[in-house]
């Protein structure tokens, strides 16, 4: 139940009634309703009032380890400062990685030069060269020979039919 609105329950309304929480007109309305409900809430308000009266609050065995225990729990934790590094020397200092990288550059480049160029620039080699060892077709009705023409070589073999227009080399 929550204060703004009026009880809805019959239990609720019970409560609120014993507990004083209803309204003049509302408890007026409650007792016609209810012919017996002054009579319940004098009893009850004798009893609370006995129960006040012969149970007082226990006594706390030990109050000050209580209160100490409260008071450290909700005490603010400490704020701890954290400690400030060694000055040593670490393992990848900038300098260390900057040499590292060069030597690493460096050693792509003779990489290079070594192997992608093809050598010194003292050796003149072509690319792709190939050494005709034997011209002989196989065939005996067939012939070759080599035609070289501004530096490049083709060997051309005489006797073959010519290829349809619309053969698909697989």
């Amino acid at each position: 139940m929550n204060n703004s609105e009026l009880p809805s329950s019959p239990e609720e309304k019970w409560t609120a009634y014993l507990d004083g929480k209803l309204s003049a007109p509302d408890a007026a309305a409650f007792e016609r309703e209810h012919p017996d409900a002054a009579a319940e809430r004098a009893v009850h308000t004798r009893i609370i009032g006995a129960v006040r009266r012969h149970s007082p609050a226990p006594k706390l065995r030990n109050p000050e380890f209580f209160n100490a225990s409260i008071l450290r729990e909700i005490a603010a934790a400490p704020v701890s400062v954290p400690a400030a590094p060694a000055n040593g020397r670490g393992l990848f200092s900038l300098w260390r990685l900057a040499f590292a990288g060069a030597a690493c550059l460096v050693a792509a480049v003779a990489v290079w030069a070594a192997f992608v160029r093809g050598g010194g620039e003292g050796e003149k080699q072509e690319r792709y060269a190939a050494l005709e060892t034997s011209l002989t077709p196989g065939d005996r009705l067939l012939g070759a020979t080599v035609l070289d023409a501004e530096g490049l070589k083709m060997i051309w073999i005489d006797g073959l039919e010519p290829l349809p227009d619309d053969y698909a080399l697989e």
